[in-house]
């Protein structure tokens, strides 16, 4: 039990012991005193009680020099840490420190604590730490069930609302200590406390931009982008939010988010009159292009500059506090404006505040302007798409008609082959310009998403044969040799019209780059990775390797003949037509040697066993 004792408490106890041990020894002296003057003769008989007394009485003396000589610098210490202590919490402006009895109770109180939340010390020391909770959490006991917590675990760190003095909120991070004696009696609780308002809202805000990453997406639309901006500000940074957008009358709301829905439909009265440029607001922000905030309102008594504009009823309907306007700007044109409204009396916007938001609605112009270019481009593949496909029927006919006049006029006017080759000619330009109004209309339906494959069971060398076929004019007029190697059938569920566009396309390119020089096609099959090879083969001039990176990009034409035609749509679509079908398509050339287009399908072992039975059949 003795070594559970501190230096002091021994210190104390030997003192008790002195003290006790002096009265014995002087009432022992007291009482040989008395008998001498009693009895004369008794001096000889107490000599020795005397003696011993007096030398009890000297030890005693010397005992209470000891102890004091130990007790002072003891003393000393404990004076000066008590100083140390009173100097830190006196100094620690940042935090707030303070002591709590095992009732929660405040019994000591630092000058960062006044700082913080507006207490004295006078004011806060003898009251319960839960007037610095908010009403919610107190009733729900959670200041309380803290203290029992770090009484459990000795310590524990946590986040939430507290309040000041004046009644404002601020986000606090607190660390609470359980205080234990060496008999292990909880003396208190220690509790620390800052203020991380400004983190809070910084990592929210970060947050929000990361969020709006994700969900301001062009490809939604300008309605939705304006929804989603709108939704994604409620409740997190605004109790209200308003989307303006322009028109031929000034600006009108393009969307709203409330977080009372009750609210919110009471707000589109107020919300359809027509602010004037002059006055704050939505108008004044696009005009200038320029933020308006207005950190605190009064809703009993707005701005002088409010109180007679067309915002002040909607500021009255929901009890502004705070307001915060910015301008959505991309290439110095204002596309909009963003306003926010907050409720709550612990919400009020700042220059924080207003630079996040600014960035928000940097990003959310980016992505409206992104939208209106995307709306007008797809526009304008619809238009192509539309035209390709009615330029298609005529062009088909005009080139049945021009096989049909040279086949006929060809026994009669032998004579003169100028006739035929122009015929021939005036052919080859109809079937070049009906491939690039198939490539336009397969890249309308690419880009605008349209695109739906028709897998039907098909034989991929028996397609290769057919492609192969319809270019024999164009390969002997190129002088080039045209063969097809399929050791057997390529069978497999596809798209025929989408592969016949895919071999079309590299045949014509190998017929025309490798001019004088064989051409071949190859089909082979592999039963064991259940894909089929397709490839084709020229001998012309080859693609410099640089130039294969971006051979499959669109409007990319590698070629350096000048006079070779296109517009360098070919191998784009023919990679997405491929890439489609979950293929594959890689080249492999080397300049002078010619160049290898390769193209890898995938098949089922049960499509190719559906195939052979509809052929068969």
């Amino acid at each position: 039990m003795l070594r559970r004792w501190t230096f002091a408490q021994r210190v104390g106890a030997g003192l008790s012991v002195c003290l006790l041990a002096g009265l014995i020894l002087l009432a022992t002296l007291v009482f040989a005193a008395h008998t001498l003057t009693v009895d004369d003769g008794a001096l000889f008989h107490h000599v020795a009680d005397i003696l011993a007394g007096l030398l009890g009485l000297g030890a005693l003396v010397a005992l209470v020099m000891v102890l004091r000589n130990a007790l002072g610098p003891m003393h000393a210490e404990a004076v000066q840490s008590e100083q140390r202590l009173h100097l830190f919490m006196d100094g620690v402006s940042d935090y707030a420190l303070c002591f709590l009895e095992p009732d929660g109770t405040v019994s000591c109180w630092s000058t960062g604590a006044e700082r913080l939340t507006g207490w004295t010390s006078s004011d806060i020391v003898g009251q319960r730490v839960e007037v610095l909770h908010v009403p919610d959490a107190v009733a729900h006991e959670l200041p309380a069930s803290h203290r029992e917590r770090a009484a459990r675990e000795r310590r524990l760190q946590s986040e939430g609302w507290r309040m000041r003095k004046d009644g404002s909120r601020f986000w606090a991070e607190t660390l609470l200590t359980a205080l234990y004696a060496e008999g292990g009696t909880l003396q208190g609780f220690a509790e620390v406390t800052r203020d991380i308002t400004e983190r809070k809202r910084t990592e929210r805000m970060q947050a929000l931009l990361a969020e709006a990453g994700r969900v301001l997406q062009p490809q939604a639309g300008a309605k939705e982008l304006g929804n989603a901006l709108t939704r994604l500000c409620v409740p997190e940074v605004a109790d209200a939010c308003v989307l303006y957008l322009p028109d031929g009358q000034g600006v009108r709301p393009g969307a709203v988010a409330c977080a009372d829905a009750a609210t919110q439909a009471r707000l589109w009265e107020p919300l359809m009159r027509r602010p004037s440029q002059d006055e704050p607001g939505p108008a004044r922000v696009m005009h200038t292009g320029r933020a308006e905030r207005f950190a605190e309102v009064d809703p009993d008594r707005l701005p002088s500059s409010v109180s007679d504009s067309t915002c002040a009823e909607l500021w009255r309907a929901l009890g502004v506090r705070s307001a915060l306007s910015v301008p959505l700007v991309v290439d110095n044109r204002v596309l909009g404006a963003l306003c926010l409204l907050s409720t709550r009396p612990h919400r009020h916007y700042g220059a924080v505040d207003q630079a996040f938001i600014e960035e928000l609605s940097a990003r959310a112009a980016l992505a409206l302007d992104n939208a209106r270019l995307l709306a007008a481009t797809q526009n304008a593949l619809e238009l192509i798409g539309v035209a390709a496909h009615d330029l298609g029927t005529p062009l088909s006919s005009l080139q049945l008609r021009l096989r049909r006049v040279r086949l006929q006029c060809a026994p009669a006017d032998a004579q003169d082959p100028r006739l035929r080759e122009g015929l021939l000619l005036a052919e080859d330009e109809t079937k070049r310009l009906g491939q690039l109004v198939h490539n336009l209309l397969d890249l309308s339906r690419l880009s605008g998403g349209r695109l739906v494959l028709e897998a039907r069971p098909m034989d991929l060398a028996e397609l290769a044969h057919e492609v192969a076929a319809r270019h024999e004019d164009q390969a002997a007029a190129a002088g080039c040799a045209l063969t097809v190697h399929a050791r057997s059938a390529a069978r497999g569920r596809w798209d025929r019209q989408r592969l016949d566009r895919v071999l079309t396309n590299l045949v014509s390119n190998a017929l025309k780059f490798g001019r004088g020089q064989p051409v071949e096609v190859h089909v082979n099959v592999d039963e064991h990775s259940h894909r089929v090879q397709m490839s084709v083969r020229d001998h012309g001039a080859g693609i410099p390797a640089e130039a294969q990176q971006r051979l499959f990009t669109r409007f990319e034409r590698v070629t350096t003949d000048s006079r070779a035609p296109g517009f360098g749509l070919g191998l784009y679509i023919v990679r997405q037509l491929v890439e489609a079908h979950g293929g594959t398509i890689r080249v492999h050339s080397r300049p002078g040697e010619g160049s290898e287009f390769t193209v890898e399908l995938p098949f089922t072992q049960e499509a190719q066993e559906e195939t052979g039975n509809v052929i068969r059949a």
